[in-house]
């Protein structure tokens, strides 16, 4: 909120598109929306009585984002006292297989689907996926209680890693702020480990496909390790750039303390941790990320 020369408060948003008098615009969906939707899906579309598979496992993509209230005008169930960006929001949004998406905004048919039965398709789609996300995470906590008897080794000093870079006074502060990663990562299951491990053994990026060449693994057992890793905020994965909407993220990444506003991350360790391994003619990455085992650093 602002005031003009003229002594008027001006309440308009910072963003012209949170503002119901912009002009209506269809804007892109996020990245993040797009994954966060995927997510929820559970990789099915969301009317009960369908059983397609949006990303099979043999490949292509057969789901499509529907708008519940149109994103523009002459859409169906198109709602005038929105602004742009709540047509895109999520709320506003739902994942269907191609049949479904054309059911509900044909016009022979989109009478049978207005704003409060698509909303209730949605929640009751969403609401059974969240309950099996939330059974999982029940049961990986029970693991992750498990993987805390396993030994972790911290650091003291870095003085090996960063040597007259820093003084004393900063490699012990530095030190405390690694130690966090080093518990973080006891947290993680050994194979997720491995994982990041083959990501920094590549600079920092690895494509879910080449991981589970390696690993032996399905690329769904090495998307959901990836999953994990992302969850502890030790990685993350990221759609390639030629991906099509809703693609499951072909790519693990290292995070990025600062775009991704990291909550474990307040440096870029890792990267400091692939410098440092160029240096050494031993096996560090696999000590550290793998072994646990950070005292290698000092």
């Amino acid at each position: 909120m602002s005031q003009n020369g003229g002594g008027r408060v001006n309440t308009r948003p910072a963003d012209p598109h949170d503002d119901p008098d912009t002009p209506v615009q269809r804007l892109d969906i996020t990245p993040r929306v797009q994954r966060r939707l995927f997510l929820l899906s559970g990789n099915e579309c969301a009317f009960a009585d369908c059983r397609e598979v949006l990303a099979p496992e043999s490949g292509g993509y057969f789901g499509e984002i529907a708008h519940i209230r149109a994103a523009e005008k002459g859409g169906p169930r198109f709602d005038p006292a929105m602004t742009n960006n709540q047509r895109r929001h999520i709320d506003n949004l739902v994942l269907l297989c191609v049949k479904h998406h054309q059911l509900i905004d044909d016009a022979e048919t989109t009478a049978r689907f207005d704003r409060a039965a698509l909303e209730d398709i949605k929640r009751r789609h969403e609401d059974r996926i969240r309950r099996v996300l939330q059974a999982m995470e029940r049961a990986e906590q029970q693991y992750v209680d498990r993987t805390r008897t396993q030994t972790v080794v911290h650091c003291s000093t870095l003085e090996r890693m960063y040597g007259s870079e820093l003084d004393e006074d900063d490699r012990r502060g530095t030190a405390e702020s690694v130690n966090k990663i080093a518990d973080q990562m006891r947290r993680a299951a050994l194979a997720a480990r491995q994982l990041l491990c083959q990501v920094l053994e590549e600079g920092g990026e690895l494509s879910v496909g080449e991981a589970a060449h390696r690993g032996g693994l399905s690329k769904t057992q090495v998307y959901e390790l990836g999953l994990q890793l992302e969850r502890l905020w030790l990685a993350r994965l990221e759609e390639a750039e030629w991906d099509d909407p809703g693609y499951r993220p072909e790519r693990i990444t290292l995070p990025d303390p600062i775009h991704d506003h990291n909550e474990l991350l307040d440096y870029d360790f890792f990267n400091d941790l692939l410098r440092h391994a160029a240096s050494r003619d031993d096996d560090v990455l696999n000590d550290v990320v793998v072994g646990l085992d950070f005292s290698v650093l000092d």
